[in-house]
C-alpha cells in the first residue's frame, strides 16, 4: 500500500534524520487535532449553562485565528529564512500550546462574557498563528525528505492532518457527553508541549529558502490570472471544507434536532472520510488522476450540498451519510490545489504552501466568521448556509477548468 510505504520511507533514512521523520508524521496529527478542537466543542460554546455564544460570537472567534493564520503563512518564507525552520516549527508549537492555555483559562469564567469571550479569541489567534507556522514547514520537510514522489508524500502528509481532524470529534463526543470537555484541550496541550521538547533536539533542516526580497519579484514573474485561479480555488476550497467542519455540528442540533453525541458523530464521520478518501485517492493515483479529481469532486460536492440543505427534523442517518460524502468530495482538493500550485507556480518556489494555505485560511474566515454574520443579518438558518455550499462548488469547478484544460492541451497537443 501507499500509505503504509509512505510511513515506513519515512522511519528508514540517514539515522539522524528518522527520528525527525517520526515526529514530523506525529506532528501533523497533533495539528489536525488541535485545529479541530473548537468546532468539536461548539455544543460547550454556544450551551446557555457553558459559554452561552451566540451563533454569531461563535463565528466571530474564529476572526482571529483566521488573521493570524494568514499572517504567518505569508511571511513563513521571509521567517523561515532569517530564522530557520526549526524555530519555526518550534514558535508554531508553542502557540498550539498557548492557545490550548487560553481556552482553559476560559472556561473559569463561563457565566462572564466580558473576559471569556476575549480569551477565546487570544486562543483562536495562537491556533491561527501555530497552524501558519507549522503546517507550510511540514509541507516543506515532507518534499525535502520524499524528493521523488513529492505529490504522493503531500497527500499522505495531509491525510495524516486529516487523522488528527478526526480524533478531536471522537474524543469531544466521549468527553463532552460525560461532562469533561475540557480533557480534549488538555490533552492537545499536553501533547503538543511534549513535541516541542522532543523537537528542540531535532535539526529539521531547509536547504533552500525563498530570500525576504524574492517574493515580490516571484509573483511578478507568474502569470496573474494563474495566480489569481490558484488563491480563489483556495479560498472557495476553504469555504467548502469549513461549512462541513465548523457548521455540521450545529446543524445537526438545530436542523436535525440530534443528540450532543450524535452531533459529535457527524463531524467525526466527516473527518474520517476526508482522511480515508486522501488514502483512498492516494492509493489509486493512476485510475483518479488529479486532473480527473479537481474536477469530479466539485462536481460530486454540488449534489451534497443541495441535500444537506434539504435535510429536516429527524433525519439523522441521511444527515450522516451525507457528511460522510461530503469529506469524500472535500478529501483529495487541497493536496490537489497545492501539489498543482507547485507545478504551475514554480517561481514562487517553497512560497507556494504558504500563500496558498493562506488563502485558505481567508475562505475558512468566510465560512466561519461570515457565516455567523450572515445567520444574524438576513436571519438563516444553519441550513440555508449549507444551501450556499453549492454555489462555492459550483464556482470552484468553473477555475479548476483553467488549471486543467490548459494543461490538457500541452500534454496533448494532438
Amino acid at each position: 500500500m501507499k500509505f503504509l510505504s509512505f510511513l515506513l520511507s519515512s522511519f528508514s533514512g540517514k539515522s539522524s534524520n528518522i527520528f525527525e521523520r517520526k515526529l514530523i508524521l506525529i506532528i501533523a496529527v497533533f495539528q489536525g487535532i488541535a485545529l479541530v478542537v473548537f468546532p468539536s466543542i461548539s455544543t460547550i460554546l454556544t450551551s446557555s449553562t457553558h459559554f452561552g455564544l451566540t451563533t454569531t460570537e461563535f463565528g466571530f472567534i474564529f476572526l482571529p485565528q483566521v488573521l493570524f493564520a494568514i499572517i504567518a503563512a505569508l511571511l513563513g518564507s521571509r521567517l523561515t529564512s532569517t530564522l530557520g525552520g526549526k524555530r519555526i516549527l518550534l514558535i508554531g508549537l508553542a502557540s498550539d500550546a498557548i492557545s490550548m492555555l487560553f481556552l482553559l483559562v476560559s472556561s473559569l469564567f463561563f457565566q462572564q462574557q466580558d473576559i471569556s469571550l476575549p480569551l477565546l479569541m487570544f486562543s483562536t489567534a495562537f491556533m491561527g498563528f501555530g497552524f501558519g507556522c507549522v503546517v507550510p514547514i511540514l509541507n516543506t520537510l515532507t518534499s525535502i525528505y520524499h524528493p521523488g514522489r513529492v505529490d504522493q508524500a503531500i497527500l499522505m502528509l495531509n491525510a495524516l492532518l486529516g487523522l488528527g481532524t478526526v480524533l478531536a470529534p471522537a474524543i469531544a463526543a466521549f468527553v463532552v457527553g460525560a461532562g469533561f470537555w475540557w480533557v480534549l484541550p488538555l490533552f492537545v496541550l499536553l501533547g503538543v508541549f511534549l513535541l516541542f521538547i522532543l523537537s528542540t533536539q531535532q535539526h529539521y533542516i531547509i536547504p533552500s529558502q525563498v530570500l525576504p526580497g524574492q517574493l515580490k519579484t516571484s509573483v511578478k514573474k507568474t502569470k496573474p490570472f494563474i495566480f489569481v485561479v490558484f488563491i480563489g480555488l483556495s479560498v472557495l476550497y476553504g469555504v467548502i471544507e469549513t461549512l462541513n467542519g465548523n457548521w455540521s455540528v450545529l446543524y445537526m442540533s438545530s436542523t436535525v434536532k440530534s443528540s450532543p453525541q450524535i452531533s459529535s458523530l457527524a463531524l467525526t464521520i466527516f473527518w474520517s472520510t476526508v482522511t480515508l478518501g486522501r488514502l483512498f485517492f492516494g492509493q489509486l493515483s493512476t485510475i483518479f488522476t488529479p486532473k480527473f479529481l479537481i474536477l469530479a469532486l466539485p462536481s460530486f460536492l454540488i449534489s451534497i450540498f443541495i441535500g444537506i440543505g434539504n435535510l429536516g427534523d429527524g433525519q439523522i442517518y441521511l444527515a450522516l451519510l451525507l457528511f460522510g460524502l461530503a469529506g469524500l468530495g472535500c478529501s483529495a482538493l487541497l493536496p490537489l490545489i497545492i501539489s498543482f500550485g507547485q507545478n504551475r507556480l514554480l517561481n514562487l518556489g517553497p512560497s507556494v504552501a504558504g500563500i496558498l494555505i493562506a488563502a485558505y485560511q481567508f475562505g475558512y474566515g468566510v465560512a466561519s466568521f461570515g457565516g455567523g454574520s450572515i445567520q444574524q443579518l438576513f436571519n438563516f438558518s444553519v441550513m440555508q448556509l449549507f444551501k450556499f455550499g453549492s454555489v462555492a462548488c459550483l464556482a470552484f469547478l468553473g477555475l479548476a477548468l483553467f488549471i486543467t484544460l490548459p494543461n490538457y492541451i500541452e500534454d496533448n497537443p494532438n
